[in-house]
């Protein structure tokens, strides 16, 4: 593996691979490619090196618009170049656990795609290997990364809310509302399909890091079309295995407790995901379809004739990043979906070039897997089911 080194601007070089160029393989080649617009400097200088996918075509075409400098279809040809220092993870979740394996063998820097892996085992198995792990790991948990988010965690860890009365979260889409849209790999559970791996990673985690650890999980999920048509073979229908809406009830050591729902089938819905979480002093809000805002209600404020000074206020957080984070786009600029995805990388690269711990780990990933799994077992028994305390 080859080691960072200092160029003109005295900023450590990293190889960059990435694993798969699908959505999520392109989100992250693009967060690569402008990072250096948005931090000035930027925490390292990243040199596109190789990408995989399974076709050669495919491949192909991935190196030319992403502008890697080569392609491969296999994936240890990315891994263990000498010249390759951070391995993104980008595949369907199935294949997570070869790669990762084989990334933590090899020393390389990860950063992956949630869920980290596909199944419980594939968790216990790769947890026992991270103490051998000499790079840094991330986990992509993007929603971490937006102003208002980070605002919200900041007023939590300040104690805001006081001690915590309950709270609950939403993840809500409507793509699979029609029974006829076709299958894919997210249809089946034992590719690690289904939404409470796959939207229900991300708002369990917001949670979990504003309010938790959890203790135990309780759910109830439902498959809407047991069968859909199987793409590019007209007529055919296959079996749907995968949850496609479910809703979590989670517990706290002190008693506190939320649900969350996750969908699927929600019509209507674009990309909602939604909490809210309720306090002795205060309470906090935050919807991902208006971004720019926190919403908090501090109930220590005095009350008087026509309300006095109680009410919900809207946080501006919009793109204000701390220092040097904030300099592009302007602070007072709209945010989006991709920005969060820009600060989330580019806080996993700052970690690489200083030498210290990232965070969300692969460890805090696979500490959430066990959530998201738990919450599946629960659906299939309709008991509690104890979680494990974090590592």
């Amino acid at each position: 593996m080859s080691r960072p080194t200092a160029d003109a601007a005295d900023l450590p070089t990293l190889g960059i691979g990435v694993l798969g160029y699908g959505f999520m393989g392109k989100v992250q080649t693009y967060a690569h490619r402008v990072i250096p617009f948005y931090y000035d400097p930027a925490p390292a200088r990243c040199v596109l090196k190789a990408v995989c996918t399974s076709r050669e075509a495919t491949a192909r075409a991935a190196q030319q618009s992403g502008g890697f400098q080569r392609f491969t279809t296999d994936p240890l040809e990315v891994i263990e170049a000498d010249d390759v220092d951070v391995v993104h993870v980008c595949t369907p979740n199935s294949q997570h656990f070869d790669a990762l394996a084989a990334a933590v063998k090899a020393g390389k820097h990860i950063y992956c795609d949630k869920p980290v892996t596909a199944n419980l085992e594939e968790a216990d198995r790769l947890s026992a290997m991270l103490p051998h792990h000499a790079g840094v790991s991330q986990v992509a948990l993007q929603y971490r990364f937006l102003p208002a988010t980070m605002r919200a965690r900041q007023l939590a860890e300040e104690g805001f809310l006081g001690r915590i009365t309950h709270f609950r979260g939403a993840y809500l889409h409507s793509g699979s509302v029609d029974p006829e849209r076709p299958v894919n790999w997210k249809s089946y559970a034992a590719s690690g399909g289904g939404v409470i791996r796959d939207l229900g990673s991300h708002v369990i985690d917001l949670l979990s890091w504003l309010v938790g650890p959890f203790v135990a999980v309780n759910c109830v999920s439902r498959v809407w079309a047991p069968r859909r048509p199987s793409p590019g073979e007209p007529g055919k229908m296959v079996t749907v295995d995968a949850e496609e809406a479910a809703a979590i009830m989670l517990r706290c050591a002190d008693g506190a407790f939320g649900t969350v729902e996750v969908s699927k089938i929600a019509t209507g819905a674009e990309d909602e995901l939604r909490f809210e979480v309720y306090g002795q002093h205060g309470a906090m809000r935050f919807n991902l379809m208006q971004p720019n805002y926190v919403e908090v209600y501090d109930g220590r404020l005095p009350e008087g004739d026509y309300g006095g000074r109680r009410g919900w206020q809207a946080i501006a957080a919009v793109q204000k990043y701390p220092g040097q984070d904030a300099k592009f786009a302007a602070p007072r600029c709209a945010v989006g979906w991709l920005r969060a995805h820009v600060h989330c990388l580019c806080s996993f690269l700052r970690a690489v070039a200083e030498g210290k711990p990232a965070h969300p780990s692969l460890a805090e990933g696979l500490y959430l897997q066990r959530i998201l799994e738990a919450a599946r077992l629960a659906a299939e028994t309709g008991a509690w089911v104890d979680l494990p305390k974090p590592a």
